[in-house]
């Protein structure tokens, strides 16, 4: 005598094999992949649904209408769970690009203030340790300024520490807190 379960097996084996191809022709015919889902979890899912079927021993008059029902009901699960998840990463997406707005507008206003009270300092230095001041902020290296401004590498040197302890002193004078790079 066989079991209950390996006859179910044998039920749910038979009716795959029998609804192979309608199976997979009805589910291609949604294409599927212009939404982003894969035919193939359709097909578990519709696997599954068949299983609990035949577990539950109901009594099917029509195969082939009631497979084109679970299938239906597979794609259109799938279509509301892709829409639910595109719709809940737009949403993550929206709120993190509000974010970095927020944050990039925060960082573009205290630079521009960085920027507005180092020029009101770099202003108040004498003119030549202002004029290699102002060139070493556009990222000129000592060499460069010296060549640009004929003049010798040590007085630039010299000019370019002495302007920069001034700047850091005229900052610390004007309460401003930010370090300068050395």
């Amino acid at each position: 005598m066989e079991s209950p379960n390996k006859k179910k097996e044998e039920e749910f084996s038979e009716i795959l094999e029998n609804y192979a191809e309608f199976l997979s022709s009805h589910i291609k015919k949604y294409d599927l992949h212009k939404y982003g889902l894969d035919p193939e979890d359709i097909m578990q899912d519709v696997r599954i649904k068949i299983w609990k079927l035949v577990h539950d021993e109901r009594i099917i008059f029509s195969h082939a209408s009631y497979m084109k029902k679970i299938i239906s009901s597979s794609v259109i699960d799938h279509l509301r769970k892709f829409r639910r998840e595109d719709g809940l990463f737009r949403h993550e997406k929206r709120k993190h690009i509000a974010e970095l707005r927020q944050s990039y507008s925060q960082d573009a206003a205290s630079a521009r203030i960085f920027e507005n009270t180092l020029g009101k300092a770099v202003e108040r230095l004498i003119d030549s340790r202002r004029q290699v001041i102002k060139l070493y902020l556009l990222s000129f290296n000592i060499q460069e300024i010296s060549s640009y401004l004929n003049w010798s590498l040590d007085k630039t040197r010299n000019l370019l520490y002495r302007g920069l302890a001034d700047l850091r002193k005229i900052l610390k004078d004007m309460d401003f807190q930010h370090e300068i790079r050395k």
